[in-house]
């Protein structure tokens, strides 16, 4: 290097660089892959150079330009070569974020190329924006009046002062509420639901609840004509009661013994309930070979006289023994 002229090698080494910068230059602005288009809008709506371009909600370019015209705004963008845009498509500003970042929504509609490469003004929207309340909200508060506009405001302030240590607390629970509904937004989702099916339930029998309901109405009627009847029924059986009662208490001394004498019977028979079982399994079969010994059947007669078996009434009287 030092036996090379330094004025060519400074010269060289500057012309590398200057190629580079501008290689370097052609590569940022340089969109490969992609196909620039404009879309005419009435305003920029915030839309700024770099922010995105969705089609279809995926992200498939940038916008590179954004230039004010006549009565417009011209916005450049570049979007992916593989998706082509027909002579019916569409292009909207949208909000993407509440920070103010904005993207520019591209719908591809319609057949055949976009002429020009170009959106025109009447297929492009922006969001609404306080401008726009502002000057459709004039002609309105033009025709206040604002000596009445005034009074009621003042109304309104004189009752939010006078019930300001309500308005707090109000403000609060509403707060709470929101917050306990924002939490258990599931749940009242599920509560919701619920409801519906209830009410497409009841809806959809509510035929039968009128049936039901004139049902009811019957019935009622029925009770409020036998009211006398019901009545007199009520108050016969509480005397029936009274009676019984004071039958039960008159009778007292004789039915206790009676009670008393019943309970051992039965408490002697429970004690002698496995010797009568077997007596009686014992006692049938011979019984019934007692019966076949006679000859007679499957019986014993038995011949035998009063006083041994008492007489009956047709027996007396043809004796003439019959006794009163």
């Amino acid at each position: 290097m030092n036996e090379r002229n330094p004025l060519r090698v400074g010269i060289v080494t500057l012309v590398v660089i200057g190629l580079v910068a501008g290689l370097v230059i052609f590569l940022s602005v340089s969109t490969f892959g992609t196909k620039k288009y404009t879309a005419l809008l009435e305003h920029t709506a915030g839309l700024r150079k770099g922010e995105d371009v969705q089609v279809h909600g995926v992200i498939s370019g940038k916008v590179t330009g954004i230039e004010i015209q006549d009565d417009h705004v011209q916005v450049t963008f570049a979007l992916d070569s593989d998706i082509s845009l027909g002579d019916r498509s569409t292009a909207t500003v949208k909000v993407a974020t509440l920070l103010g970042t904005h993207y520019l929504e591209v719908d591809p509609n319609g057949t055949g190329s976009l002429a020009g490469n170009r959106i025109p003004l009447d297929r492009t929207s922006v969001p609404y924006n306080l401008q726009d309340v502002i000057e459709k909200g004039t002609d309105a508060l033009d025709e206040l009046d604002p000596e009445l506009l005034a009074k009621a405001l003042t109304a309104m302030a004189g009752t939010l002062g006078a019930s300001q240590d309500e308005i707090g607390p109000a403000l609060e629970g509403v707060a709470r509420l929101s917050e306990v509904v924002s939490k258990r937004s599931d749940q009242v989702g599920d509560l919701l639901a619920s409801t519906r099916k209830v009410t497409d339930q009841l809806s959809a029998s509510s035929q039968d609840i009128v049936g039901l309901m004139e049902q009811t109405n019957l019935v009622v009627s029925e009770i409020t004509a036998r009211r006398e009847a019901i009545h007199r029924l009520l108050v016969e059986t509480t005397d029936l009661s009274k009676a019984l009662t004071a039958i039960v208490k008159s009778t007292n001394g004789k039915l206790k013994p009676a009670l008393k004498d019943v309970k051992a019977v039965l408490d002697t028979l429970n004690s002698q309930d496995k010797q009568l079982t077997t007596l009686l399994e014992n006692m049938a079969p011979a019984v019934r070979y007692v019966a076949n010994a006679t000859g007679s059947g499957p019986y014993l007669p038995l011949y035998l006289k009063p006083p041994a078996i008492p007489a009956d009434d047709t027996t007396c009287k043809l004796e003439g023994t019959c006794q009163r």
